[in-house]
Protein backbone atom coordinates (compact mmCIF):
# COMPACT_ATOMS: atom_id res chain seq x y z
CA UNK A 1 0.00 0.00 0.00
CA UNK A 2 1.75 3.12 -1.14
CA UNK A 3 0.56 6.68 -1.05
CA UNK A 4 1.81 9.61 -2.99
CA UNK A 5 2.21 12.65 -0.79
CA UNK A 6 1.89 16.06 -2.24
CA UNK A 7 3.62 18.16 0.35
CA UNK A 8 3.28 21.37 -1.65
CA UNK A 9 -0.52 21.15 -1.70
CA UNK A 10 -0.69 20.16 1.95
CA UNK A 11 1.58 22.99 3.13
CA UNK A 12 -0.43 25.63 1.31
CA UNK A 13 -3.58 24.18 2.86
CA UNK A 14 -1.97 24.30 6.28
CA UNK A 15 -0.85 27.88 5.75
CA UNK A 16 -4.36 28.92 4.73
CA UNK A 17 -5.84 27.13 7.73
CA UNK A 18 -3.31 28.73 10.06
CA UNK A 19 -3.97 32.19 8.61
CA UNK A 20 -7.75 31.75 9.06
CA UNK A 21 -7.27 30.73 12.69
CA UNK A 22 -4.85 33.61 13.24
CA UNK A 23 -7.29 36.13 11.76
CA UNK A 24 -10.11 34.67 13.87
CA UNK A 25 -7.99 35.07 17.02
CA UNK A 26 -7.14 38.69 16.22
CA UNK A 27 -10.76 39.51 15.42
CA UNK A 28 -12.15 37.90 18.58
CA UNK A 29 -9.37 39.34 20.73
CA UNK A 30 -9.91 42.88 19.48
CA UNK A 31 -13.67 42.56 19.93
CA UNK A 32 -13.16 41.32 23.49
CA UNK A 33 -10.82 44.21 24.32
CA UNK A 34 -13.25 46.74 22.80
CA UNK A 35 -16.14 45.30 24.84
CA UNK A 36 -14.08 45.40 28.02
CA UNK A 37 -13.24 49.05 27.33
CA UNK A 38 -16.95 49.85 26.87
CA UNK A 39 -17.79 48.05 30.13
CA UNK A 40 -14.96 49.83 31.93
CA UNK A 41 -13.43 46.51 32.98
CA UNK A 42 -9.68 46.08 33.35
CA UNK A 43 -7.89 44.75 30.27
CA UNK A 44 -5.98 41.70 31.45
CA UNK A 45 -5.22 38.36 29.83
CA UNK A 46 -7.81 36.67 32.05
CA UNK A 47 -10.61 39.14 31.30
CA UNK A 48 -9.86 38.99 27.57
CA UNK A 49 -9.99 35.18 27.62
CA UNK A 50 -13.31 35.18 29.52
CA UNK A 51 -14.85 37.83 27.27
CA UNK A 52 -13.65 36.04 24.12
CA UNK A 53 -15.53 32.90 25.14
CA UNK A 54 -18.74 34.92 25.35
CA UNK A 55 -18.14 36.53 21.94
CA UNK A 56 -17.04 33.40 20.07
CA UNK A 57 -19.85 31.61 18.20
CA UNK A 58 -18.18 28.26 18.95
CA UNK A 59 -17.74 29.18 22.63
CA UNK A 60 -14.00 28.42 22.49
CA UNK A 61 -12.61 31.92 22.76
CA UNK A 62 -8.87 32.45 22.72
CA UNK A 63 -6.05 31.35 25.01
CA UNK A 64 -3.64 33.52 27.04
CA UNK A 65 -0.73 32.38 24.90
CA UNK A 66 -2.57 33.38 21.74
CA UNK A 67 -2.57 36.97 22.98
CA UNK A 68 1.14 36.82 23.81
CA UNK A 69 2.31 35.12 20.63
CA UNK A 70 0.12 36.96 18.12
CA UNK A 71 2.05 40.20 17.48
CA UNK A 72 -0.90 42.21 16.21
CA UNK A 73 -3.18 41.21 19.08
CA UNK A 74 -0.43 41.69 21.68
CA UNK A 75 0.24 45.24 20.43
CA UNK A 76 -3.49 45.99 20.65
CA UNK A 77 -3.52 44.60 24.20
CA UNK A 78 -0.51 46.74 25.22
CA UNK A 79 -2.16 49.89 23.86
CA UNK A 80 -5.31 49.44 25.94
CA UNK A 81 -4.17 47.60 29.08
CA UNK A 82 -3.59 49.74 32.15
CA UNK A 83 -2.14 46.78 34.04
CA UNK A 84 0.50 46.28 31.33
CA UNK A 85 1.44 49.96 31.55
CA UNK A 86 1.55 49.81 35.35
CA UNK A 87 3.78 46.76 35.18
CA UNK A 88 6.19 48.55 32.85
CA UNK A 89 6.21 51.62 35.11
CA UNK A 90 6.92 49.51 38.18
CA UNK A 91 9.84 47.85 36.37
CA UNK A 92 11.34 51.24 35.63
CA UNK A 93 10.86 52.21 39.28
CA UNK A 94 12.63 49.03 40.37
CA UNK A 95 15.58 49.80 38.12
CA UNK A 96 15.74 53.31 39.60
CA UNK A 97 15.63 51.85 43.12
CA UNK A 98 18.40 49.37 42.34
CA UNK A 99 20.61 52.29 41.39
CA UNK A 100 19.84 53.75 44.81
CA UNK A 101 20.79 50.43 46.39
CA UNK A 102 24.12 50.46 44.54
CA UNK A 103 24.92 53.94 45.82
CA UNK A 104 24.05 53.16 49.44
CA UNK A 105 26.25 55.08 51.86
CA UNK A 106 26.31 52.99 55.00
CA UNK A 107 28.41 55.44 56.99
CA UNK A 108 25.53 57.93 56.85
CA UNK A 109 22.96 55.58 58.41
CA UNK A 110 21.68 56.82 61.75
CA UNK A 111 21.09 54.31 64.55
CA UNK A 112 17.85 55.94 65.78
CA UNK A 113 15.79 55.53 62.57
CA UNK A 114 12.04 54.89 62.63
CA UNK A 115 11.80 51.10 62.30
CA UNK A 116 8.25 51.08 60.91
CA UNK A 117 9.22 53.36 58.03
CA UNK A 118 12.41 51.36 57.50
CA UNK A 119 10.44 48.09 57.40
CA UNK A 120 7.89 49.57 54.95
CA UNK A 121 10.73 50.67 52.66
CA UNK A 122 12.36 47.23 52.80
CA UNK A 123 9.03 45.54 51.98
CA UNK A 124 8.88 47.54 48.73
CA UNK A 125 12.20 46.09 47.55
CA UNK A 126 12.41 42.94 45.46
CA UNK A 127 14.34 39.86 46.58
CA UNK A 128 17.12 40.73 44.19
CA UNK A 129 17.43 44.23 45.64
CA UNK A 130 17.37 42.91 49.21
CA UNK A 131 20.11 40.39 48.45
CA UNK A 132 22.18 43.12 46.83
CA UNK A 133 21.70 45.37 49.87
CA UNK A 134 22.63 42.52 52.23
CA UNK A 135 25.81 41.73 50.31
CA UNK A 136 26.81 45.39 50.30
CA UNK A 137 26.11 45.58 54.04
CA UNK A 138 28.28 42.55 54.75
CA UNK A 139 31.10 43.98 52.63
CA UNK A 140 30.86 47.31 54.47
CA UNK A 141 30.88 45.54 57.86
CA UNK A 142 33.88 43.39 56.85
CA UNK A 143 35.87 46.44 55.67
CA UNK A 144 34.94 48.41 58.78
CA UNK A 145 35.88 45.60 61.12
CA UNK A 146 39.20 45.13 59.31
CA UNK A 147 39.92 48.84 59.70
CA UNK A 148 38.89 48.73 63.36
CA UNK A 149 41.12 45.72 64.10
CA UNK A 150 44.08 47.32 62.30
CA UNK A 151 43.53 50.62 64.14
CA UNK A 152 43.11 48.84 67.49
CA UNK A 153 46.30 46.83 66.88
CA UNK A 154 48.24 50.01 66.01
CA UNK A 155 46.97 51.69 69.21
CA UNK A 156 47.95 48.67 71.30
CA UNK A 157 51.60 48.87 70.20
Amino acid sequence: MSQAFTSINESTGLKESHQKRRNRSVEIGKQAIDLLIKKGSPITFTTIVEQSKEIDKEGKGIHHNTIRTNEELYEYYKQHSKTYKQKNNSKSNISNRSVAVKNMEFHKIKPNRNRKILQRNYMKLSKKELVQRLIQSEEYIAKSSTKWVANHFDNFK
